[in-house]
């Protein structure tokens, strides 16, 4: 099969596509005007398939025969490759004209002088955002310690960009926390996009030399479970930026967790806070980070729980939380 972003067609030998259309139109009497609301083309498209003056769309074969209860070619598989067959060879034809007008254009610095050119021109047109000359922090902060915990918990890095995703609702007043901490880390507030699918918004951060300065304190591209990160060094070798980091990472990453007891007939209510993630170097992280603190944390599995509601009070007074959805479960808050 062709790759899925192909939309494959189908190359007849000569007469056979013509004589597939004239078949479909026998049936009940349609024409081309009929032919093309099934399918979602114009009826001028079904004229020149039915002329041959274009090769017909193997999903358009599919959807006759279903629709009329007429058996698929029995060589569809040939004529798919045939037509891409066909296909490469006029591709190749055009890269050989090509090549005898201009010269060998996929040397490096050709490829780098036309890439350059294409960037140039997108970025004139806006199609593409220009290169954000950012502000990058020149000494280690418990602001930056607490934006690394948020890039570790609900945040990654690729080549070109660095991009928290939160819950558009649940975490909407944390978004505009982010959004000003990006502010006044990079002299830049990072570009908002809800998605369509789901409750989350992507925080932005576009540009190569923001991702290589975060690379260069530590952090990594790519994906966070798989290389299995942890926190860097330098946050480690600090209680003030491990407690700050510590909170990055429980206000994306954890959660409270209502649990209900029944004693003797009265029922109790705890809130529980809970650290959930696939990296156990970062699991070992917030447990040590707690103990540290002189709390007790239980792990298990992936996640990391405070039960004891001294302790949870505790936590709040040394470490805090910036979200509202975690705070609000603060105890007397």
């Amino acid at each position: 099969m062709p790759p899925a972003y192909i939309f494959p067609r189908l190359l007849f030998p000569k007469g056979e596509q013509k004589a597939f259309i004239e078949k479909v139109f026998e049936k009940d009497g349609l024409n081309a005007v009929m032919l093309s609301e099934i399918i979602g083309v114009s009826p001028r498209t079904i004229r020149d398939w039915k002329r041959e003056k274009y090769n017909i769309s193997e999903a358009a074969v599919r959807s006759f025969c279903k629709s009329f209860n007429i058996f698929l070619p029995n060589n569809i598989n040939q004529l798919r490759n045939n037509w891409l067959m066909a296909r490469r060879e006029v591709c190749r034809k055009k890269a050989v004209a090509q090549y005898k007008k201009v010269g060998n254009f996929s040397t490096p610095e050709g490829c780098k002088k036309g890439g350059s050119k294409t960037l140039k021109m997108l970025r004139e047109l806006g199609i593409i955002p220009g290169r954000k000359n950012y502000t990058l922090p020149k000494n280690k902060t418990e602001s930056l310690a607490e934006f690394v915990g948020i890039l570790l918990g609900d945040g990654g890095i690729t080549k070109w960009q660095t991009t928290v995703t939160l819950n558009s609702e649940a975490d909407k007043q944390y978004i505009e926390f982010v959004s000003s901490l990006g502010k006044n880390l990079f002299g830049s507030k990072p570009t908002l996009i809800k998605k369509k699918d789901c409750q989350a918004t992507d925080l932005s951060f576009s540009g190569i030399n923001l991702v290589d300065y975060f690379v260069s304190i530590g952090l990594k591209r790519g994906n966070k479970v798989l290389q299995q990160v942890s926190v860097p060094g330098w946050i480690q070798a600090s209680n003030y930026y491990s407690t700050a980091c510590l909170r990055g990472l429980m206000d994306t990453d954890g959660c409270v967790v209502k649990v209900t007891h029944k004693y003797k007939s009265k029922k109790y209510v705890y809130y529980n806070p809970c650290f959930a993630n696939r990296s156990k170097p970062l699991l070992k992280f917030v447990a040590d980070t707690m103990k540290d603190l002189g709390l007790h944390p239980s792990v298990t599995g992936e996640r990391i729980w405070l039960y004891n509601k001294a302790e949870v009070q505790a936590y709040f007074e040394l470490v805090g939380s910036k979200n509202q959805r975690l705070n609000r479960y603060k105890p007397g808050g």
